[in-house]
């Protein structure tokens, strides 16, 4: 007798149909079961449809509630109950057609002719009606496919392997992502090799990587966090799924006032989609990807507001995902310039233009000069005095989108209103090697000479990875150490074609801080400008607690506006501790606070010892101040250059370097043991400063780049 089982997850719209069909098999002596995920009771079929093996001819699943049930999609959880039941393995065994009802039974009657091959898999009744006829044709075929066809296909006993070996592995994996494991370097290490096995799957990858990167957040160990996803991402197959996990854990990192150890890791996953996109010719999702590295890579809280930074430790290996891609190389490509740039004219006053966007402080003494000096004629152009097309300025994914397809309507827009600015001149002096600088340089300059000033803060954004160098003719550091640097941020500085890299101060008037001390003076240490992070107070107060531990006439004056918590968690952090610190010290009155001041000389006239304590600085103009004022200068080698080509000690006399807050409180107590010692260094420090520093000398360098 032909045996029929049919599937169903759901309750038939027509159940009449159902029934008339079951009543023909019936009738052409044919058993028919019906198994449903479903209450079988509202399913109708005719009385004596039969029973096979002592069973009802409808039959219900039993239930779920594991988690992988919960998780499944509607088709795979029918199978999930159907092939928990014994008594349902025993109906398919004995089919010899099965059916599915439903889009949803599908996936349970394919299982079951895998395992289950003698029989016929069918989908809909009248397919049923059809396979049930052909076998009644020729009876004797299907018997002989019965003895051949024994046992399940070698794909189900592999796929259960498989699976079993999985929910081990699972198993395993959970017991062994505790505390007790993920405590010890060696069960930390163990995950790493498994998160980066071959074979392991992206799904189950990212599902584990997420679970031992969570655990170990939670112990307070975001760089074991970190090495674990790095683990995780280096076999993943899809390149979007991979960048956007790297993406979205690194911003919750940096939310969470964490630097993130795999920023390296998520720029190249998300550079290698840029890179995809470009090779398809699609701009906009190039444009995209390389915008969403830019908040990662140059992140303020990388690298403003924290004490540390990546680019600081591996300036080329940091950047390397960005100089190797070819996103990264388009945005930098040279295109040259029509004409080189021409000599200064002989006949006529030199036309020099000074652009800028914001903060012009450092320009003051300079354009001053060139006002007065009858060689020249200058002209001003800020960014901001044009309502209209300043915000041009602050569009840099349009930038990026111009600098990849080489032409746009932005480009177009950016040119219109700098060509006039460009023809007039024979010179442009950029200050602040940002947004607008790379917005110039997206202008053939013609004979134009341009020159770019880098100070500090701009070595650590994009904006050096956006100007083509080909289209400027030097491109001026303020100190050695930030062009060693730079060069190694942007290793194309270094190669053919790049503009020359002249080392000059900035300018400042130092005689005008040339003003008597009071005797008291000589126990008050001056910290200038402290609104930066990177300027580290923190430092300058662990320096005055071992002062006072010897001799508690020391204090600190801090002058200028105090540090800003509000920009990011990483800066909150800091401006925390600063707080507390502060409050303590003011409690012994140890501190006092001037404050922002216009009249720095004035405020300097009460410090003996003027501190650098910053992690890195272009110059530290405030710290050349003070020792024109006559404080004695203790500089700390600042550590984001501390040991490298140049640093703290290119810059400063050698006695001015130390270390540690214990060398610093050292240096301090030596220098003013005396009253006389202290006035005799302050005197030495004010004399190298004034012929080192002074705008008196370093004028004529000036002179030299732009008349040369």
């Amino acid at each position: 007798m032909t045996e029929v089982l049919i599937v169903t997850n759901w309750i038939p719209g027509r159940p009449t149909v159902l029934a008339d069909t079951v009543q023909q098999l019936h009738d052409s002596g044919v058993r028919v079961t019906i198994v449903s995920g479903c209450d079988p009771e509202k399913i109708s079929v005719p009385e004596g449809t039969a029973t096979l093996h002592g069973l009802p001819a409808v039959k219900s699943l039993p239930r779920d509630d594991r988690a992988e049930y919960k998780r499944a999609v509607k088709g795979r959880k029918l199978w999930l109950r159907a092939r928990a039941d014994r008594k349902l393995r025993r109906l398919a065994g004995a089919a010899d057609v099965l059916v599915a009802l439903d889009a949803n039974a599908l996936h349970t009657v394919w299982q079951l002719s895998r395992r289950y091959r003698a029989s016929d898999a069918v989908v809909g009744l009248a397919p049923a009606l059809a396979a049930v006829a052909r076998r009644a044709e020729n009876p004797s075929r299907y018997a002989r496919r019965r003895v051949v066809r024994r046992g399940p296909s070698p794909v189900v006993a592999v796929a259960a392997v498989r699976e079993r070996a999985d929910r081990l592995v699972d198993k395993v994996a959970r017991r062994g992502s505790g505390r007790r494991v993920l405590g010890r370097p060696g069960g930390r290490r163990a995950w790493e090799l498994l998160l980066d096995a071959p074979g392991l799957g992206d799904t189950r990858r990212i599902r584990w990587g997420e679970q031992i990167t969570e655990r170990l957040l939670a112990m307070g160990l975001p760089d074991a966090a970190g090495a674990a996803r790095i683990a995780a991402t280096r076999r993943l197959h899809a390149r979007a799924t991979k960048a956007e996990w790297l993406r979205e854990a690194a911003t919750a990192e940096l939310e969470a006032g964490r630097i993130p150890v795999f920023l390296r890791e998520a720029a190249a996953a998300e550079l290698d989609l840029a890179d995809k996109a470009l090779a398809r010719d699609d701009l906009t999702e190039a444009t995209r990807s390389v915008s969403r590295i830019i908040p990662l890579l140059f992140n303020r809280a990388v690298h403003f507001d924290s004490l540390e930074s990546p680019s600081a430790k591996d300036p080329a290996g940091f950047l390397a995902p960005l100089h190797r891609s070819k996103a990264g190389q388009a945005l930098v490509a040279p295109r040259g310039r029509r004409t080189p740039a021409v000599a200064p004219p002989g006949d006529r006053p030199h036309r020099l233009l000074f652009l800028t966007r914001a903060n012009e402080y450092f320009l003051g003494d300079i354009r001053e000069r060139y006002d007065a000096d009858p060689r020249f004629e200058v002209r001003r152009f800020s960014l901001l005095d044009d309502e209209e097309r300043e915000p041009l300025s602050r569009q840099t994914g349009k930038l990026v989108r111009h600098l990849l397809a080489g032409n746009s309507e932005y480009g177009d827009q950016v040119r219109e209103w700098f060509a006039p600015h460009i023809e007039w001149a024979d010179t442009i002096f950029v200050d602040w090697c940002l947004g607008h600088a790379a917005m110039l340089t997206t202008v053939d300059p013609g004979s134009t000479r341009i020159i770019v000033r880098l100070h500090s803060y701009e070595a650590f954004t994009v904006f050096p990875h956006l100007i083509d160098m080909s289209r400027v003719d030097d491109l001026v550091f303020v100190s050695e150490p930030l062009r060693e640097f730079t060069l190694d941020v942007a290793p194309r500085l270094r190669e053919p074609g790049a503009p020359r890299t002249p080392v000059i101060t900035n300018a400042v008037k130092l005689d005008r801080y040339r003003r008597p001390k009071a005797d008291e003076a000589r126990f008050n240490l001056g910290l200038v400008g402290l609104s930066a992070i990177a300027k580290d107070p923190l430092w300058a107060f662990e320096v005055l607690r071992e002062l006072r531990r010897r001799d508690d006439r020391y204090k600190l004056v801090l002058i200028g506006k105090e540090i800003d918590g509000s920009p990011n968690a990483t800066a909150a952090a800091y401006h925390r501790r600063f707080a507390a610190e502060l409050e303590k010290l003011e409690g012994q009155g140890a501190v006092r606070r001037v404050g922002q001041t216009d009249d720095v000389p004035a405020a300097l006239t009460d410090v003996g010892v003027i501190l650098s304590t910053s992690v890195r600085e272009s110059f530290h103009l405030g710290l050349i101040e003070g020792a024109a004022s006559g404080a004695v200068p203790v500089v700390r080698d600042w550590p984001f250059f501390a040991g490298g080509k140049a640093s703290a000690r290119s810059i400063f006399p050698s006695d001015w370097i130390v270390t540690t807050p214990q060398a610093a409180a050292d240096r301090i107590m030596a220098q003013t043991a005396t009253d006389e010692s202290w006035r005799k260094a302050g005197e030495a420090a004010a004399a190298h400063a004034m012929i080192t520093w002074d705008w008196s000398v370093t004028q004529a360098e000036y002179d030299r780049l732009l008349l040369s």
